[in-house]
């Protein structure tokens, strides 16, 4: 797959997370993601400054009965999306931890390629707040996720690096 981003709009730390999504070639995938069978490099399909568009093509190999996901894991594909979208709009030197992570179920999210657009509603220095919708083929909403992030410097989140 070929992400079309331009590098300069974001911090060094998620450039290299969006190299590795648009080459194919990441080594370095987060474990979580790779065995929960989350697919960023295929799956994310546009991408900017504090938005995100996913599509999933749901074959069911996540669902807990004929034509509905598992609600476990829309929630797992949830975090994973609000959570690129706060990335995004990270700049040097920031990193961030979910505070609170919401989830409404309005209809099964039943097979087929579902969409999934999220966006950062509001972000301040030590905040940010996002929203992310799931819709049908036929733009049903199907899902609606409300995020808080708490945004920290890196060494604050993940330690010194050296």
């Amino acid at each position: 797959m070929s992400l079309a981003y331009n590098p300069e709009d974001y911090s060094p730390m998620f450039q290299g997370f969006l190299k590795g999504i648009s080459s194919g070639d990441w080594p370095s995938k987060p474990k979580g993601i790779a065995k929960l069978g989350i697919m960023p490099e295929d799956w994310l399909k546009e991408i900017e400054p504090g938005r995100v568009h996913y599509v999933w093509p749901n074959d069911g190999s996540h669902d807990i009965q004929p034509g509905r996901a598992f609600g476990g894991w829309v929630g797992a594909l949830s975090d994973h999306v609000v959570s690129i979208c706060m990335f995004s709009a990270l700049t040097d030197g920031e990193a961030f931890t979910t505070q609170d992570l919401q989830i409404k179920l309005f209809r099964p999210v039943s097979h087929g390629d579902i969409t999934i657009k999220a966006h950062v509603v509001n972000r301040s220095k030590s905040t940010g707040y996002i929203e992310a919708e799931w819709r049908n083929a036929e733009g049903k909403l199907l899902v609606k996720v409300l995020a808080w992030k708490a945004i920290r410097t890196v060494e604050a989140i993940h330690g010194q690096r050296g």
